[in-house]
Formats: C-alpha cells, sequence, structure tokens
C-alpha cells in the first residue's frame, strides 16, 4: 500500500494545491463553488423521475477545505500560527456542519415536516474505508483490475491498471493486512463533506469521507518463472498510517446515495499547506465570479 500511494502522490495532491496562481483553462469550465448554495442546482433538480440512480461523476475532484486536521501536540508552536490554525479548522468544521443541516432541510417533503430524505451515513464510513482499503491492496497486489475499477474512481483506477501493466510478467505480489494499531486514534473519521458535483449540469451531489486508519502491512513478491518462489529481501513489513479518501454520488432528487469509491489518500495537513490550500482555492473561486458575471 505505501509504494501504491507513493506512485500515486502527484495525482492526490493536484486537487489540494494549484501549481499555477492562474486558474487552468479546464477548470474553468467548472461549476463554480462546491457548496450547496450553488446557483446551478434550482433547476436543475426538477430534471429527472426520481427513480434515477446516482451517476458516477465525469471527473473526479477532491473537494475544496479536505483537510486532515493533526492532534493538537502537531500544531505549530507559535503561538500565532497555532491559534490561527485552530480558529480555520473551527470556521470549516462550522461550514460542514451548515451544509449539512441545509442538505437535511433541502431533501424534506416540502409540504410537511417529515424525515429528510438525506442521510449522511457518517457511522458507516469507517467500516466501509476498512473494507475497502482491504480489498484494493488485495486486488492491486494480484493484478485484479476488474475489482480495481468497481471500487476506485476513474482517474484512480487508470493510474493503478497502467502500474498493473508495467509490472514484469513473471512476477506475482501477495499482500497482508497483520493487524491494525493504535487504537485509542485510529481508526477514525477525520473529514466528512457533501458538495455539488463540477462538470455536470443535473445537480448531482457527491459525499465524501477522509478516514485514517493505523495497520501493519505485509507484503511479497514471487518468481513464477520459478515455481513461484519468494524472491529474497522482497517481504516487507510496514507500520503504515493512511488518509483514505472516499467519494460516493447522491441522486439530487431521491438522495440515494450510491457505492463508496476510493479517491486516493492526502497527507495530514500541515499550517503551511492549509494556508496554500486555502489561497489557492479563493482565487479559483474568484477567477469562477468573474467569468460567471
Amino acid at each position: 500500500m505505501a509504494d501504491l500511494m507513493r506512485l500515486l502522490r502527484p495525482r492526490l495532491l493536484s486537487s489540494l494545491r494549484l501549481r499555477s496562481r492562474t486558474p487552468p483553462p479546464v477548470l474553468s469550465s467548472f461549476r463554480y463553488d462546491f457548496s450547496t448554495a450553488s446557483p446551478f442546482a434550482k433547476n436543475s433538480w426538477k430534471r429527472g423521475t426520481g427513480n434515477e440512480k446516482p451517476r458516477a461523476p465525469i471527473l473526479s475532484l477532491l473537494i475544496p477545505r479536505s483537510f486532515v486536521v493533526p492532534p493538537l501536540w502537531r500544531f505549530p508552536r507559535d503561538p500565532r500560527k497555532f491559534f490561527h490554525m485552530l480558529w480555520l479548522v473551527l470556521k470549516i468544521r462550522i461550514l460542514d456542519l451548515r451544509t449539512l443541516v441545509s442538505m437535511k432541510f433541502m431533501s424534506m417533503d416540502k409540504s410537511k415536516f417529515s424525515r429528510p430524505r438525506f442521510q449522511a451515513g457518517k457511522s458507516a464510513a469507517v467500516p466501509a474505508a476498512k473494507a475497502l482499503h482491504i480489498q484494493m491492496s488485495k486486488a492491486m497486489a494480484a493484478g485484479d483490475k476488474e475489482t480495481l475499477r468497481s471500487i476506485c474512481t476513474q482517474e484512480l483506477y487508470q493510474t493503478l491498471a497502467g502500474a498493473i501493466d508495467s509490472r514484469p510478467r513473471d512476477v506475482s505480489s501477495k499482500w497482508e493486512l497483520v493487524c491494525y494499531e493504535k487504537f485509542w486514534r485510529y481508526p477514525r473519521l477525520a473529514d466528512w463533506k457533501i458538495a455539488f458535483q463540477p462538470v455536470t449540469n443535473d445537480g448531482s451531489l457527491v459525499k465524501q469521507a477522509i478516514v485514517s486508519i493505523a495497520s501493519v502491512q505485509r507484503i511479497a513478491r514471487y518468481d513464477d518463472s520459478k515455481g513461484g518462489v519468494l524472491i529474497n529481501g522482497s517481504e516487507r513489513v510496514r507500520h503504515m498510517v493512511e488518509h483514505i479518501v472516499m467519494q460516493s454520488s447522491v441522486h439530487p432528487i431521491t438522495y440515494q446515495a450510491g457505492p463508496w469509491k476510493i479517491w486516493g489518500t492526502i497527507p495530514e495537513t500541515t499550517y503551511e499547506s492549509m494556508i496554500q490550500h486555502i489561497e489557492d482555492y479563493d482565487i479559483l473561486a474568484t477567477g469562477f465570479g468573474s467569468r460567471a458575471r
């Protein structure tokens, strides 16, 4: 899993930090913002019969302001930066809560007070992440593309499939989850968000969960040309902490959620990366706003 995520790191970080201060042309056609206040949703929610299943997104992007907040003892030691980061985290959490409450109200029957049709399903995120983490790791080791296609976003699948195709044909791998560890802190739901999908014009939604998992993993490679013997020095045992991003499409009328799919992983957030992300997102949002006017 460690080698896998190192391979993906350039793509996984691309949604967190823009490389240019000017919004790239491909992003300029995206819908402004990912919030429930998107003006595109007002008319598009009336489309369809309400029996449709949630569509898979055309392009999977990390929802803005998605962070893995470190424990307080890893906050900056500078008091000014410490309290600034604490304030930013609190502000983002309040925005996430407001979005969730808004979504609950929007999914209620307008003619009477009723139970919201939208269900966040936060309690199911951690078990789903653990199961998908095992499935993806085993499928990657075994070269099982069909399983990867079913549990990963399209962009992640293409990257993993390319890595599988580049392997030597006479070498196979085996991955094993030895155990979970650090039970006082992991696994945990590090972040949860709901937003409108970019690119599409039908008001489709996407919910996103980031789950942190600490585990001990073993991976080994075997030489099939010699009867499947273990390649000397290939067996490794690693202690890993991974922050797994999952996304699920949500239908804008029925609020039925599709299956979770793995988007990738992101690193733990630092003060500097948080500031950079917020600055880049503000520039991107300003660019979208000027085009919309």
